[in-house]
């Protein structure tokens, strides 16, 4: 419950970072890769807690452990939400564009950490609780050499590929799955 709550307030910190550009109104130069990363960032949010209700019945076999890392993760995933929009609209300009250049980095290495965070995290509770075993060929292991990438490059082409791709593949990961299957 405590690491949901942490998520919840990510998205609300992204709800109001949100309004406070759309406040700022022709203050604001808009430019589609910060609304975007914030975009991802909520779908990761939103995919996060998905994955944790289909978790529940692993729950009673956290150790204290086990739940400092999912916190971790959700720690993270929030520091991630707080960088994909700027938190003051103050200024004569808001220049998106420069933002999402100046937290990039950031942004793309808290992606990474998150990713190593919270697959560790559910590697090992699935081998501890229920016995499951390791798939090393898994094509989401592909996730993090691009966040990397993407932390190192500047190319605004592969940013927007990217960024595009990640919430393609957020969307299509639980579409249309109701929460009792």
């Amino acid at each position: 419950m405590f690491a949901a709550v942490i998520l919840a307030i990510a998205v609300t910190d992204i709800a109001v970072s949100l309004n406070r550009l759309l406040e700022a109104g022709a203050r604001v130069r808009w430019d589609w890769l910060a609304p975007m990363a914030a975009l991802v960032a909520f779908l990761k949010i939103v995919t996060q807690w998905w994955t944790w209700f289909f978790a529940r019945p692993l729950a009673g076999g956290l150790t204290f452990e086990m739940y400092v890392g999912v916190l971790v993760g959700a720690v993270l995933l929030f520091l991630l939400a707080a960088a994909s929009l700027p938190s003051e609209a103050d200024g004569p300009v808001i220049d998106l564009a420069a933002y999402y250049q100046r937290v990039r980095r950031r942004y793309w290495w808290l992606f990474a950490a998150h990713w190593l965070v919270s697959n560790a995290v559910d590697i090992w509770i699935q081998m501890q609780v229920s016995g499951a075993r390791l798939d090393l060929l898994s094509p989401a292991y592909l996730v993090l050499p691009v966040a990397v990438s993407l932390a190192l490059l500047r190319w605004r082409w592969w940013h927007a590929l990217c960024l595009a791709t990640f919430t393609a593949l957020y969307l299509a990961q639980f579409f249309g799955k109701g929460l009792g299957q």
